[in-house]
């Protein structure tokens, strides 16, 4: 082969490499460039977490504790009951008196003759129309079934006063007129058995009569 040619084959041959070479890089660029690409895609489309500051991930703030003696923990807390409103001594007594003769019973041979019998006591104690009224009345068709009961088991109530005081709501009490409610025990003791106990309460409306003494002249709840 002449000189000539063979210069010339052995530049295309450098020219066919270096060009193949370009394109293998050119190849390589597209490959790496596009698979980053979507790998960018792929992360930006996946959730990411906040990440916190440095040291605030093992740490939580603390919850801040309200004193007892604020107003919103005041305001929580119930209020204590008031304490019952006393009455003046004498009317206390006359209540005592009449409660005791009123709410007592005694069933047992020798004892009542009827239902009735508490009440006519308890007129000693009282005045006016309920006077008139507690002497008179008839237990009707309830207190003849209890006295029965009573009778047949032989039972003795007694009734004792736990307290005399002002009715809630009840007008203040004058020199001569007021209420009272009395908290009072009942105990019915039969003639055989143990005893049964309850706790029952009463108003009453007191007046002061000529002589100075305290009577009852009202039921308001009955």
């Amino acid at each position: 082969m002449p000189e000539t040619d063979a210069k010339s084959a052995r530049q295309g041959t450098i020219a066919l490499f270096v060009a193949s070479a370009a394109m293998a890089t050119i190849g390589v660029f597209l490959l790496f460039g596009t698979g980053s690409s979507e790998h960018s895609d792929t992360n930006a489309a996946a959730p990411t977490a906040t990440v916190p500051a440095s040291g605030s991930a093992s740490r939580k703030s603390p919850t801040p504790r309200v004193p007892s003696s604020t107003p919103a923990a005041a305001a929580s807390e119930p209020a204590a009951p008031r304490a019952p409103r006393t009455v003046p001594g004498p009317m206390q007594d006359a209540a005592r008196a009449f409660v005791i003769a009123w709410a007592s019973h005694d069933a047992r041979p020798g004892g009542d003759t009827s239902y009735d019998d508490a009440s006519r006591r308890a007129a000693d104690h009282a005045a006016g129309e309920l006077a008139k009224d507690l002497r008179s009345r008839s237990g009707g068709s309830a207190g003849t079934r209890q006295w029965l009961s009573w009778k047949a088991n032989q039972v003795r109530v007694t009734a004792a006063v736990v307290r005399v005081s002002l009715p809630d709501g009840a007008p203040s009490l004058t020199r001569d007129s007021g209420f009272a409610r009395v908290l009072y025990k009942v105990v019915q003791k039969p003639g055989a058995g143990p005893p049964t106990a309850a706790q029952q309460h009463v108003a009453l409306k007191l007046r002061r009569g000529g002589d100075g003494a305290w009577r009852v002249v009202g039921l308001p709840d009955v």
